[in-house]
């Protein structure tokens, strides 16, 4: 029985990796108890080879904790099963992996090759056979123990805080959400017209400091790898770090943003260029260029086409990587110059591919052609390459000179592939004088996201020794934007707090043209008055900000009172997280918006309809408006036909298994109800089940046709993802009974707005009937005959 033993040891290793910090000792529980299980129906069987099944088991086990170890380190979550569609994109990285194998995450693995000695020597003994009794009774016990564990779980409502932190109850979910369908949109309940005017108001033009000064210019926007905010204006031992950068910052006519972040998703770079050139949030799940390579997008491409301009894109990497030959279409490039379009030898590569001075010079020789296109101006997108993480230049290129202890670490890396991409960018900038373009070019640079983590000790540590300040996710999350603007007489460094959202209104604003057709999230950060703050949807949890004065960390388990915040400059530890909660929501809010764009592709609808929008033919809508629904348990049939004479349009019925066959509540066919419902139309019907959600499924499988007129009734928050993402356009939950407590029904409803709640009929708070009402989402009490209206919700 070694092999349990060492899975519980490298839990404990596992949980300290994950920095496992509520309901730890539950955590522990679960993992040790489910070990023991998997563990003791393999020992205790008859198998002749189960020592040899036994070490299948325990290298298994073992390599998902080093998987999610490894991810863990760099992301500070765990993976997805979703993540299997980017494998392509890892094997281009694998040198960055491979500095992620530190001995701690190697501890998972290095005892696998002794205990295949062992098991070898061990097969030459006969297995030890157990009595029935032992056979059947410890596998038995344990499995009790586990339900019992389990239940316990589900009844304390601690199995969503448990599962998004305990290594099986994590993966059983993760893998059950990954083999649903895409999730469904969410409804108007969160998203309305008012949303649609409030943004469209947004993304007009604000003119003031700087507009139009760009206008009839051509726009060169350069995507810089990894450049960090850290390194401008920065000396190494003496030696500037960014010395061309540092010479165009205080050129005539340059603005420098120093408080800009990165807003990247799962696609890293290729999320940075689409945040940045469309003023959206992107997805949390999978990069935009995959999951939505086929929707409508209206941005900095499509504007400037609009206004006369071409505009071509330029990156010396394969034209399949994060599926950017497809995107790019929808994106409103012209044309993609990628790896394929450059002649480069393997003396002039480095990491990835070509290295960026010869990416630079060639580059320029295309945007002459494209400047020959027409008598328009051009805009020219350029994404660099050589600053790549793991950062390992070759001698020839390192230009500092690094101390012994930085030597072969990741700063000292670091820098040298920075200093290196510097460089190459001031020849670039040089030949753009030589050629003319300087002077008639607005020209952008930012940083794409963070080389150095400041999520795990080491990165900490060295950066906060280097920089003589702590090293966190502040300063880790910050990149430059640099733009130079000809003709401008002055030279500034803007301070205002923004992102790579803010890019597009903002370089609206210089060029003069305003985004007439699409939405924008992001805000000028040159003229905007108003507050901002950046959100972060990866490497923290959805939910955590950093404004002026703050960063807020989201807890893991999803609860508001489990967050985190420090002061920004002080470090100091904030107490009164209520006083975050406005900014906290707002961020829930925005994202969720952002998110509904995407997946109802919503951008398309506004330019098929002149702007305007018809929810019905996009989405759910909150079609739960009844003052009084009536519950057909009794006689379904019948009651059903008696709620239409008297006027319903909404009912609820119960639905069982009976023989494998979804029934009514007493044994009436599904088939009945569902060629009524097809005999009167603009009927709802809410299924309510004392099932498990497969019923919900099987009754979407045999009737797709009706998924915008049945109302899944749940019950339990973990049921959600199913529902949702099983095309459910319209989800109730039933909080009768349950335990939740009322701020964390609040905050699972800003996370995930549903179409209506039950709440229970003997003791209803009003205030917290308020506090949904005023999310627009109805609320009702139960009785034994009917669900009613206790406030008109979305009315």
């Amino acid at each position: 029985m070694i092999f349990p033993i060492l899975v519980i040891l490298k839990v404990l290793l596992f949980m300290n990796i994950t920095d496992i910090q509520y309901n730890g000792t539950l955590t522990f529980m679960t993992s040790t108890l489910i070990t023991m299980l998997i563990f003791s129906i393999i020992y205790f069987s008859r198998y002749k080879n189960k020592n040899v099944i036994g070490l299948s088991a325990y290298v298994l086990i073992s390599f998902i904790m080093f998987v999610d170890a490894m991810y863990y380190s760099y992301f500070n979550t765990l993976p997805s099963v979703k993540l299997f569609s980017l494998l392509g994109e890892a094997g281009a990285v694998g040198e960055s992996i491979a500095d992620l194998f530190t001995l701690k995450n190697a501890l998972f693995l290095l005892d696998i090759p002794i205990l295949v000695l062992y098991i070898i020597k061990a097969m030459k003994k006969e297995p030890k056979a157990y009595n029935k009794y032992i056979r059947w009774g410890i596998p038995a016990a344990l499995g009790l123990f586990n339900v019992i564990l389990m239940s316990y779980l589900a009844s304390s409502d601690l199995m969503a805080t448990v599962s998004s932190q305990e290594l099986y109850t994590y993966h059983v979910k993760d893998i059950r959400n990954a083999l649903t369908e895409e999730e469904a949109v969410l409804g108007r309940s969160f998203f309305t017209e008012e949303d649609i005017v409030s943004l469209k108001e947004r993304s007009k033009l604000m003119k003031g400091q700087y507009t139009g000064l760009g206008q009839g210019k051509n726009l060169i926007v350069i995507q810089v790898e990894a450049l960090q905010n850290f390194p401008i204006n920065c000396f190494y031992d003496g030696q500037e770090i960014t010395p061309n950068l540092n010479r165009l910052i205080k050129d005539k006519g340059t603005l420098y943003f120093n408080n800009y972040y990165q807003q990247i998703g799962r696609g890293n770079t290729s999320d940075a260029e689409f945040v940045t050139n469309n003023s959206l949030y992107p997805s949390s799940e999978e990069s935009i260029y995959k999951a939505y390579a086929d929707n409508t997008f209206y941005g900095l491409p499509w504007i400037l086409r609009d206004n006369g301009y071409t505009s071509w894109v330029f990156h010396g990497y394969k034209k399949e990587f994060w599926n950017r030959e497809k995107a790019y279409v929808n994106q409103g490039f012209q044309r993609f110059l990628s790896e394929e379009d450059y002649e480069f030898t393997e003396e002039e590569t480095v990491g990835f591919g070509i290295i960026d001075e010869v990416f630079y010079k060639q580059t320029l020789e295309y945007i002459k052609e494209l400047d020959s296109v027409d008598e328009n101006p051009f805009h020219a997108f350029i994404i660099s390459l050589t600053s790549h993480t793991p950062f390992n230049m070759p001698e020839k290129f390192q230009y500092l000179d690094i101390r012994e202890e930085h030597k072969g670490t990741i700063l000292g890396n670091y820098l040298q592939a920075i200093h290196y991409a510097d460089m190459a960018l001031g020849k670039f900038i040089e030949s753009l004088k030589e050629e003319g373009y300087y002077d008639n070019s607005v020209i952008a640079i930012y940083g794409d996201h963070f080389a150095i983590t400041g999520l795990n000790e080491s990165g900490i540590s060295l950066m906060t020794d280097f920089l003589g300040k702590p090293y966190d996710l502040d300063e880790m999350m910050k990149v430059p934007l640099i733009i130079h603007v000809p003709g401008l007489e002055e030279n500034r460094t803007i301070t205002k707090l923004g992102s790579q959202l803010d890019f597009l209104p903002t370089i609206l604003n210089i060029m003069g043209y305003e985004n007439e057709k699409g939405i924008m999230f992001g805000r000028d950060l040159i003229n905007y008055e108003g507050e901002t703050f950046v959100a972060p949807i990866t490497y923290v949890l959805k939910g955590s900000f950093i404004d002026d004065e703050i960063i807020f960390y989201m807890s893991r388990d999803g609860i508001f009172k489990n967050s985190t915040a420090k002061e920004k400059y002080s470090k100091k530890k904030i107490e009164d997280l209520e006083a975050l909660r406005d900014t906290y929501e707002l961020v829930i809010e925005e994202i969720n918006k952002s998110n509904y764009i995407l997946k109802a592709d919503l951008i398309r609808h506004l330019l098929d309809n002149d702007g305007e929008i018809d929810f019905d033919n996009i989405g759910s809508g909150n079609v739960i408006d009844e003052e009084s629904i009536l519950k057909c348990y009794k006689n379904p049939m019948e009651q059903l036909s008696e709620g239409l004479l008297s006027g319903s349009k909404i009912m609820s019925v119960m639905v069982k298994w009976s023989n494998d066959k979804v029934v009514l509540s007493d044994g009436t066919d599904m088939e009945s109800l569902v060629q009524w419902m097809n005999e009167h139309e603009g009927i709802y019907v809410i299924l309510r089940s004392e099932e498990d959600e497969s019923i919900f499924m099987a009754i979407r499988d045999a009737y797709p046709e009706l998924m915008n007129r049945f109302i899944a009734e749940m019950t339990d928050f973990e049921q959600h993802i199913v529902l949702s993402n099983k095309a459910y356009k319209h989800i109730i939950i039933n909080l009768a009974g349950k335990s939740y407590e009322e701020e964390e029904v609040i905050e699972f409803l800003n996370r995930t707005p549903l179409d209506g709640v039950i709440v229970g009929d003997e003791s209803v708070n009003i205030k917290f009937v308020n506090k949904i009402q005023g999310m627009n989402i109805p609320v009702y009490a139960e009785n034994e005959d009917s669900i009613n209206l206790i406030g008109a919700g979305g009315k």
